[in-house]
């Protein structure tokens, strides 16, 4: 069995391929939960944050149980997947295997993220924020191009934010442009290795040759992602890991500062950053 998690909005998801011992144990679980028998007709999430799991099963065992061999499990019910990575938890101790200190780690932070969500706190309202003494220029909100079924998977965040949508073999990450990509997921290293290809701070000017040039901005997971917004006329978009573009945060509202919206587990605000048309973010 393959398991994949469905969580980073920038870096890559964690993957396992799981021996045959423990993937059984697993697709039991599963079934006991009632996860399998649930699977068809359920929708994909697509907030920021753990999303649900991908999974790849081996054929003999999909037409046993008369299962696809590769199905995903959304994250649509808190309760039920805060108790399936409590019993992977438990797995995992009970059961080592390459990865499994990992695995249980992952588990250990989504049960965090859905505790928190299970004691969401009121969302501030929000306030207009990124002003910038620099001009810089705003492109319509169109989804479209980000959303094809070309470019939805490789493009990240980071693509969207610095507006270079192209055919990436992988996510583009912070610093590749320029050789070097973060070496911790905090605010400032991340930062210093997107203003490596070329981004700016928010009021560090850039001349008009380097039109378009966008104001977008940066918030961290501590310890575990990074994702960027970029400004639209009238709202703020972005795309959350091999997911679609949108302009609406986790509590399905318009983004008018991201500062302030729901953002899930991102709770560190970084800043503003300009981003010019150079900005060089594959190798």
């Amino acid at each position: 069995m393959n398991l994949s998690i469905d969580l980073y909005s920038g870096r890559t998801n964690p993957a396992w391929a799981l021996p045959a011992s423990f993937s059984g144990l697993v697709f039991d679980l599963l079934a006991d939960l009632g996860f399998v028998r649930n699977l068809f007709g359920a929708s994909r999430v697509t907030n920021l944050g753990y999303r649900g799991l991908n999974i790849v099963i081996p054929p003999d065992l999909a037409v046993r149980n008369n299962i696809p061999a590769t199905f995903i499990i959304p994250f649509n019910d808190p309760d039920l997947h805060q108790q399936l990575f409590r019993e992977i938890i438990a797995l995992c101790r009970l059961i080592g295997f390459a990865g499994a200190e990992e695995m249980s780690r992952i588990a250990e932070v989504i049960l965090k993220l859905i505790q928190g969500i299970l004691k969401r706190r009121v969302v501030p309202t929000p306030a207009p924020g990124g002003k910038s003494g620099c001009d810089y220029e705003m492109l319509t909100f169109d989804p479209a191009p980000w959303n094809d079924p070309n470019f939805i998977l490789t493009n990240n965040c980071y693509a969207y934010a610095t507006n270079k949508r192209d055919k990436y073999p992988s996510k583009p990450q912070p610093g590749l442009g320029s050789g070097k990509i973060f070496d911790k997921i905090t605010g400032p290293d991340v930062a210093a290795a997107a203003k490596r290809d070329g981004a700016h701070d928010l009021n560090d000017c850039f001349a008009d040759s380097e039109k378009p040039r966008m104001l977008v901005a940066l918030v961290i997971w501590p310890g575990e992602d990074y994702h960027w917004y970029r400004k639209h006329p009238d709202c703020w978009g972005h795309k959350p890991g091999s997911t679609a573009a949108r302009n609406y945060d986790n509590s399905n509202k318009t983004i008018s500062n991201p500062e302030t919206c729901d953002r899930g587990p991102y709770t560190e605000f970084t800043g503003y950053f300009l981003i010019p048309k150079s900005q060089k973010v594959a190798a």
